[in-house]
């Protein structure tokens, strides 16, 4: 089913970020190794600074890791069961306020992950978002009005998947 391809996708691009900020970790650390301590330089808190800079990177790569698992577990379970309401694991088609179409793909994580299919852009957008919040249990056909900053957007939602 296409939800089940565009949800190994999402794995994917999320398993290379997770390869790709350990690399980062791992050059943070060696520089952080390699910086002067407190007691070869005063003034020079390079040390500290990438100690600290290595803390955050880690904390970035466990929550990678974690939604990863949880959308392994999600990809061996039946979330592709299509309901009418929107919920996550629906792939929601609208329509913009310039006639334009708009795919969304409701994950419990991953918000902000694109994918390319064909020549259409599926955007991958969580319940914690405010698009994501609006849209849960909506149906197709019905019109949703959303405020993002200054800027009032209006969707119809075409087909829930």
């Amino acid at each position: 089913m296409i939800k089940q391809g565009l949800l190994l996708n999402v794995i994917e691009q999320l398993t290379q970020e997770v390869k790709r900020v350990e690399q980062n970790l791992t050059e943070v650390k060696k520089a952080a190794a390699e910086a002067p301590g407190a007691m070869q330089s005063h003034s020079d808190t390079t040390k500290f600074q990438m100690s600290q800079l290595a803390g955050k990177i880690q904390n970035s790569i466990n929550e990678k890791i974690s939604a990863l698992s949880v959308l392994q577990k999600m990809a061996h379970s039946d979330f592709c069961l299509d309901s009418e309401k929107i919920q996550i694991g629906s792939l929601v088609e609208t329509l913009n306020e310039n006639r334009e179409q708009e795919f969304y793909f409701i994950l419990p994580v991953g918000a902000g992950i694109k994918i390319i299919n064909n020549t259409k852009t599926i955007l991958i957008i969580t319940p914690q978002t405010p698009l994501g919040a609006t849209l849960m249990g909506k149906r197709g056909e019905e019109m949703i009005k959303l405020q993002i900053g200054h800027r009032e957007r209006e969707l119809l939602i075409v087909s829930v998947l």
